[in-house]
């Protein structure tokens, strides 16, 4: 009977102690999913609507491990962390873009060491984006693909809310990014190549309006980039040139962005400059800005600066300049004035001409008079002093002397101030 008793308290014991662990688990899983919904609904929309990428960028640095840790918890952070890796990713390519400048700047200065070194630190950094916007991109892929039962890049989840449409493009862009930083690393994290495929297929399950342009860009870019990916599609040069267009009209400038790294990478001089003059064009105070997405704005807009500086860089040696976008280190800057600017300056300088034509007939003017005197005085020297009448070489002299002193008068009044 007493061991039947000890028997059932110690069974009793057991359920309990399982009971309430379970239930502390679950109070710890609702609490972690509790803070994420929190932060999905209250904290990323105000992030989104930011401008500051730094701040955004510095933010996806630190506080990345601390929503991670909520994974560990039973909670869900999938959506917070892409976000979150896709900033970190940035800091990441940022670090890259100035070691490569670094490096640039070094080999055409050749400095052998200083341009060997850079481009070791380039290498490191842009193997570190690549890490994080992989690791974003399979957290993405992994949890959309379980929630909407669906394969990425073979058909289209339904998704109904914009946070969860705003993640699967930005999963997206982070795969693709992921896939070229890697190039960039040497291929330090082999990244899959199959992701630009993926990408490409799957960003027409996205509406291309409501994101700015930026599905039928960023399939554009993959068109003219990967081998065979064009054929049977729509013109590239033409889809990004009608997604920018849409871009500029709802405030978002990420075709913008999509253009210029697809025209660095064709290495057309000529095709570089027309995607940073379509972006520079497409900036000023009249232009919208999205108040919903300033932070995807700002993003763009680096990307863009990124390849300018670079372009600047290996052309001249410094990076960008002010009003770099629109006109370059060959290019006489835009007046404003159209013709009408061509024609004043041209006035300006057939009037400087005349000018300097008329200083040097004066100048020849004094050099003949100064001829003259010299040879008078020669003369005098030649015949003897008696010979000649005093008056008359005094007239002459005095007659010399009266006509230097006018050119020198004219000249001077002909010489700009300062001069």
């Amino acid at each position: 009977m007493f061991k039947v008793q000890r028997m059932c308290q110690g069974l009793a014991l057991a359920v309990t102690a399982a009971v309430t662990f379970s239930g502390c688990s679950h109070v710890i899983k609702s609490g972690a999913n509790v803070a994420l919904r929190f932060s999905e609904n209250h904290i990323v929309p105000p992030i989104l609507a930011m401008d500051d990428a730094d701040m955004a960028c510095a933010s996806g640095n630190a506080l990345t491990p601390a929503i991670m840790a909520t994974k560990d918890m039973g909670a869900d952070p999938t959506k917070m962390a892409v976000l979150l890796y896709t900033s970190a990713g940035m800091c990441a390519e940022s670090e890259a873009l100035e070691s490569e400048l670094r490096y640039l700047r070094a080999a055409k200065a050749g400095n052998v060491a200083e341009a060997q070194d850079a481009r070791i630190e380039q290498k490191r950094w842009s193997a570190i984006a690549a890490k994080r916007q992989y690791t974003g991109y399979q957290l993405f892929a992994e949890r959309w693909e379980n929630k909407y039962k669906f394969r990425l890049g073979d058909s289209c989840p339904s998704m109904k809310k914009d946070i969860d449409k705003t993640v699967y493009l930005l999963g997206m862009l982070s795969g693709l990014q992921a896939v070229t930083n890697d190039i960039n690393s040497g291929g330090e994290v082999e990244v899959p190549k199959d992701i630009a495929a993926i990408v490409e297929r799957g960003m027409a399950c996205l509406d291309n309006t409501q994101f700015w342009g930026a599905p039928n860009a960023t399939r554009a870019v993959i068109w003219q980039l990967l081998p065979g990916a064009e054929e049977g599609k729509p013109d590239p040069q033409q889809t990004l040139r009608d997604s920018m267009a849409i871009g500029e009209r709802t405030g978002v400038r990420l075709p913008h962005a999509l253009y210029a790294v697809a025209a660095q990478a064709s290495g057309d001089p000529a095709r570089i400059r027309e995607a940073l003059r379509a972006y520079g064009n497409s900036l000023g105070e009249d232009k919208a800005v999205n108040p919903d997405y300033r932070l995807v704005n700002t993003m763009s807009g680096l990307m863009v600066r990124a390849v300018a500086d670079r372009y600047w860089t290996e052309n001249t040696g410094v990076r960008m300049a002010d009003g770099g976008y629109t006109t370059f280190w060959d290019e006489q800057p835009d007046d404003g004035l159209g013709d009408l600017g061509n024609d004043l300056f041209d006035a300006m300088g057939a009037d400087a001409s005349t000018d300097a034509v008329a200083t040097t007939e004066v100048t020849d003017n004094t050099d003949t008079v100064s001829d003259a005197v010299a040879d008078a005085s020669v003369s005098d020297e030649a015949q003897p002093i008696e010979s000649q009448p005093v008056e008359a070489d005094s007239e002459e002299v005095s007659e010399a002397a009266e006509a230097v002193k006018q050119a020198a008068d004219e000249v001077e009044s002909t010489t700009p101030a300062g001069e």
